[in-house]
């Protein structure tokens, strides 16, 4: 099981917005996408990585090939030796929830975990959507009030009201176990780390707005906006990591590792060249 050897440092893979497709997907074939995927395998092998970040859009979602592609991309997957902490987008969502979460082995489609004293949330941008019922009167209003605005894209989504009152519970409790937070979404919370093709959160302002009350948060980690980004905001970083699907574009990032320690933040690509190194004295 890879692990990083330094007890007091978390070390993971990260990966975003795979888009993976059985047939032709901008330059590459199948089979090219399937040997750069292998290769990011032995990238997070040869750093020891504790677990791997798959940030969402895990498979384009194609009419006719869903089904295949998500069960191509999870065999590939799957020949990782370590544990995988998946994401839902917008494009996984091309399949039935159940079939998704199933097949990535969700119980839930937010879910937290602890690492050495950090706390992961990781959120559904997807819960409030048009993907998806609505479970409560202000879920449903929320949802009519976004889909009556083309703006916002019809392919984001946004957090409930059940999913903010347990992100509220979770900050929480990590504030009393004095840990420190990590926050994962697909989506962008910020505007500035986003354009107005991909957009956003639905909800962003909102749920920042919570999340910037908590001493214990430190970072935010998203996709879906494929020429990555970051942004600080009240001592908090923000990061969009860079899309595989499009690292044609942007050779310097396919896939990489987070490390965290006590008081930084250090992203590496593939090639263990460092994007960031941030400070997490907040």
């Amino acid at each position: 099981m890879p692990h990083s050897g330094n007890s007091n440092i978390v070390r993971f893979g990260i990966i975003t917005d795979i888009h993976f497709s059985t047939k032709q997907n901008g330059a590459a074939t199948a089979k090219e996408t399937a040997a750069a995927l292998r290769s990011c395998l032995d990238c997070w092998r040869q750093s020891e990585v504790d677990f791997v970040v798959q940030l969402g859009d895990l498979i384009k979602g194609s009419d006719h090939h869903k089904e295949e592609e998500l069960q191509q991309v999870t065999s590939i997957l799957n020949e990782f030796e370590g544990t995988f902490r998946h994401v839902i987008g917008n494009h996984c969502l091309a399949l039935p929830r159940k079939e998704l979460m199933s097949a990535l082995g969700l119980q839930k489609p937010y879910y937290t975990f602890q690492a050495k004293g950090f706390r992961f949330i990781v959120l559904d941008g997807m819960d409030v959507s048009a993907e998806q019922l609505p479970e409560t009167a202000q879920d449903r209003q929320l949802l009519e009030c976004c889909l009556a605005r083309p703006e916002l894209h019809d392919y984001c989504g946004a957090v409930g009201e059940k999913q903010k009152a347990w992100l509220f519970n979770q900050l929480r409790e990590a504030e009393q176990g004095d840990e420190k937070v990590i926050v994962i979404c697909h989506f962008p919370l910020l505007p500035l780390t986003t354009d107005t093709k991909y957009g956003l959160l639905w909800n962003h302002r909102e749920i920042v707005e919570l999340l910037t009350t908590s001493p214990a948060l430190k970072a935010c980690l998203g996709g879906h906006y494929h020429y990555g980004a970051h942004a600080e905001q009240n001592g908090i970083h923000f990061v969009v990591m860079p899309a595989f699907v499009n690292r044609s574009e942007h050779p310097g990032f396919a896939c990489g590792t987070v490390e965290l320690q006590n008081r930084r933040m250090v992203i590496r690509n593939q090639k263990k060249e460092t994007l960031y190194d941030l400070s997490l004295t907040r």
